[in-house]
């Protein structure tokens, strides 16, 4: 009867057992859900301030990301959608057919970009060998500056920051760009500094910086291949979903370009990273501390 007892007694526990692991489960799959659901939001904003403006997308979803995954593989996924993103800036809004366009760009940033490339390389090995916490470090300071900086030049509390736009100093820039580019996707905040100090045409920044990325996406796509190679299901799954969510922003963006105010977006976007690089940063910090 004892035995009896005992077994039954078991036999109910691992009943509980199974049912408590299911509600986790359960649970499991719902906040994964709403996070999922969350950097759709975020990656579908960003591309439309990317769409309005030309800038700011790789920067934005590589924060998002970072909160689910670790650095490298969000990084890799962001590649993707920024290389498509930045190859339609280039086809849009152009003065003559896309090959005079090309050839405009690259004759006049050539080294700003060839530069941003070797940059980029040495970024994306150091994404792959330093630890994760120092890149998180470097991502939060990059972004944080850009996005304090924007708020108080928008507030007029502090003016454009400006640099000298010669031959040695694009070459110093497009190769830091490159560097924290590769490492961080944070590329954005380097190549603008450089890029206000010369001119105000927007059209002309939107160009020479996508120029850029898109070399930089290319780069970063050759060299993790093992990320990609080592993706299951579920990362090929978010890439499609986050890459369609990325497009039908970008082509709202540049439909919206002319008809609503890049104040507001840019005002909403330097809030957004705002959280994003204090939240990384404290990540940063707590890794480095622990």
């Amino acid at each position: 009867m004892i035995i009896k007892t005992v077994f039954i007694f078991m036999v109910k526990a691992e009943q509980i057992s199974y049912i408590s692991h299911l509600g986790n489960v359960t649970y499991l799959q719902k906040a994964q859900s709403m996070s999922e659901s969350f950097q759709a939001l975020i990656f579908g904003v960003a591309a439309i301030l990317h769409g309005i403006t030309g800038m700011g997308f790789p920067m934005i979803a590589t924060s998002a990301l970072a909160f689910l995954m670790p650095l490298s593989q969000a990084v890799a996924i962001v590649a993707i959608p920024s290389l498509l993103m930045s190859l339609l800036v280039l086809c849009t809004n152009n003065q003559g057919s896309l090959i005079d366009e090309l050839r405009y760009y690259a004759q006049h940033y050539r080294l700003l970009a060839a530069m941003s490339v070797i940059g980029g390389i040495i970024g994306v090995q150091l994404l792959l060998v330093l630890p994760v916490a120092w890149l998180y470090v470097m991502m939060a300071a990059v972004t944080l500056y850009y996005a304090g900086h924007g708020f108080l030049s928008m507030t007029g509390k502090i003016g454009a920051l400006t640099v000298p736009t010669g031959r040695l100093s694009m070459a110093a820039f497009g190769l830091i760009a490159g560097i924290v580019g590769g490492a961080t996707n944070a590329m954005s905040p380097i190549l603008l500094i450089f890029l206000f100090s010369q001119t105000d045409d927007k059209n002309r920044i939107a160009k020479a910086s996508n120029l850029c990325y898109l070399l930089g996406k290319l780069v970063q796509i050759f060299l993790l291949q093992g990320e990609y190679r080592a993706f299951g299901y579920g990362e090929y799954a978010l890439l499609i979903i986050l890459t369609a969510v990325s497009m039908l922003g970008l082509f709202g963006g540049i439909r919206l370009r002319t008809i609503i105010s890049t104040t507001v977006f840019k005002l909403l976007i330097f809030g957004i990273l705002l959280v994003l690089a204090l939240k990384i940063g404290q990540s940063g910090i707590a890794q480095l501390t622990a």
